[in-house]
């Protein structure tokens, strides 16, 4: 049996609205699933009872006992509580508004155990109080909920998960719900077929709810989750994502400021340039945000490589390539500094220093950003045009040097050798130069959020075409990559967690 783990339940869970199919679609198919199951396995059963949480398996259960009371059940409710989650809500006042449907309201211990009597009633009893978001000892009301269903002698029908079951390992830390019945949703979650399980989860049925397999596919708000954006109170300058950016030439100035200003403008506390004097120079112009470390000479060479990856120790993600040149000695360095750092930090590697690192491979985390004719240098590879061609050949070469590929293009495909991701933000707008520029300081920035370099690499192509996506809404096909750096902020605040802890 296919299974997911909660986090990538929450993800399909999002990106299916995304796609287009609403949240509230999916919990009335998941509540209507419940009830269906409820009938077919228990039909002489005329007593229902749901035990609902604050959360959205809560939501699940409200939505299961209209079901259930519009097939001719005696349904009682029981809420721990009014729902937290919107959605959960909507189902709660839906529930509550059916005359023929009794809701009682505990919320202390005291007042659960007052209709203690109900759990006794029943012929059936839902478990709906804990999804798939369980972390950590039980709370009250939970505890008491559990005790009181699990004393009933009626069979339990658990709702995703029986509730204090951990959804990814099965553990159970405190006490957990002993289901007859457990409806799960989508695809089973982990914890239901751990060893050990069987005895809470009792027989196991996979519902399918409307979430499209393109939801695990193409990268959406939910895949924020693999990010964390949160703060204490007490953070200091550093604490949130330190960049050092590798990049510039004689000739190029412009593209490394991009990365740097790109990593700041996505979160990161500090974005230090390693660039040709020329370069530091300009940078130090261009924007007082950037801090620019002056290598000696118009171009990288193998005498700065000592003290680039020096430098690189006090960092803690480096993104190497933009505008450094082709010329020999650059390519010689960047593949001295990719040896000696591969492995020890994690490395975003664009542009031109893609051209340097053919028959290389990473040793930890390295995410490549290559568009079609970089990805050929790199791999030998030709870049597909067909979209499944393209996913099958990036996969494959992901899977050869050992790292995590993100080839640009009309869809950006990236890979880590098993998993793939397709994003599909971005507009023809974007052919200005820079834009790539910024993306790669997305992509380091969002290293320092999470230790998952796919999402790092996917969640910064969807960041990258949103904000050129607003851009081109205001000003048409005249962007520049300044002007993706401004929306890259709101971009954000509108699909991440910000949160200070």
């Amino acid at each position: 049996m296919e299974a997911i783990s909660s986090l990538e339940m929450y993800v399909a869970d999002r990106n299916a609205e995304w796609l287009g199919v609403p949240r509230l679609v999916l919990m009335e198919n998941a509540g209507a699933a419940v009830a269906r199951n409820v009938l077919k396995r228990f039909p002489q059963a005329s007593r229902i009872l749901a035990v609902c949480g604050t959360g959205d398996n809560g939501g699940d259960g409200y939505v299961a006992a209209r079901h259930l009371h519009a097939a001719g059940r005696a349904v009682r409710v029981v809420a721990l509580g009014e729902p937290r989650e919107e959605l959960a809500r909507i189902n709660y006042h839906a529930v509550r508004r059916l005359w023929g449907v009794e809701v009682a309201v505990a919320q202390s211990p005291l007042e659960l155990l007052a209709v203690q009597d109900w759990f006794l009633w029943a012929d059936v009893i839902i478990d709906a109080v804990l999804g798939t978001g369980i972390r950590g000892a039980l709370r009250e009301l939970h505890a008491t909920a559990i005790e009181l269903m699990n004393a009933a002698g009626a069979p339990k029908v658990a709702v995703d998960i029986p509730s204090g079951l951990d959804p990814d390992t099965g553990e159970v830390r405190d006490k957990a719900v002993r289901a007859t019945l457990t409806v799960t949703f989508h695809k089973a979650k982990r914890g239901l077929l751990a060893p050990g399980a069987g005895r809470y989860v009792g027989e196991l049925v996979v519902e399918p709810i409307g979430i499209p397999p393109e939801a695990e596919l193409v990268v959406g708000p939910g895949d924020f989750a693999y990010l964390n954006f949160s703060r204490r109170a007490e953070s200091k300058k550093g604490d949130h994502g330190r960049v050092l950016v590798i990049g510039g030439s004689l000739e190029y100035s412009g593209a490394p400021v991009y990365v740097a200003l790109a990593a700041l403008r996505a979160g990161v506390d500090l974005a230090v340039l390693a660039a040709p004097e020329p370069v530091a120079h300009a940078a130090k112009a261009m924007s007082p945000d950037v801090i620019a470390v002056p290598l000696e000479g118009p171009r990288l060479a193998p005498r700065h490589v000592d003290k680039v990856v020096a430098l690189a120790e006090r960092f803690d993600v480096v993104a190497m390539g933009p505008g450094l040149g082709v010329e020999e000695e650059t390519q010689e360095a960047v593949r001295e500094i990719f040896r000696r750092l591969a492995g020890r930090k994690p490395l975003v590697v664009d542009a031109d220093a893609l051209k340097a690192l053919r028959g290389e491979r990473a040793a930890s985390v390295v995410v490549y950003t290559p568009h079609a004719g970089e990805f050929k240098a790199l791999t030998g590879a030709e870049a597909p045009q067909t979209l499944r061609e393209r996913v099958a050949v990036v996969k494959e070469q992901a899977a050869a040097i050992g790292g995590v590929i993100l080839l640009k293009g009309r869809y950006d495909v990236v890979s880590d050798g098993a998993r793939v991701k397709i994003n599909t933000t971005g507009t023809p707008a974007m052919t200005v130069g820079g834009t790539g520029d910024v993306l790669t300081g997305l992509v380091a920035a969002f290293l320092t959020k999470t230790g998952d370099p796919l999402e790092a690499a996917a969640v910064a192509a969807f960041v990258n075409g949103l904000a050129g996506e607003e851009a081109a809404s205001e000003l048409g096909f005249h962007i520049t990559a300044s002007d993706l750096l401004e929306k890259i902020p709101r971009v954000i605040r509108r699909h991440a967690r910000e949160e200070i802890r």
